[in-house]
């Protein structure tokens, strides 16, 4: 994956965040959820991203109570880290 890519996808993700995080009809543990996971996310860099692998997944995995279609972008783009 490129930087351009990276950078890109990591984007268009902490851009779907914010866009679940505007609706009122959220309620509060599912909000705490995606801050948690765009928390999470901001922590990847290119750089470090191999170090990073596998966060976001197991996090989305054992501890947050996400929709299977908003887990699962972040778990692919987790897995396409290379």
């Amino acid at each position: 994956m490129t930087k351009e890519v990276f950078t890109e996808r990591k984007s268009e993700l902490v851009n779907l965040i914010n866009h679940y995080l505007n609706f009122d009809e959220i309620n509060w543990q599912y909000k705490n959820d995606l801050k948690i996971l765009l928390e999470i996310l901001t922590q990847y860099s290119y750089e470090n991203k191999l170090q990073m692998k596998g966060t976001l997944t197991h996090t989305i995995i054992d501890s947050l109570q996400l929709d299977y279609t908003l887990g699962e972008k972040f778990i692919q783009f987790d897995k396409d880290l290379n």
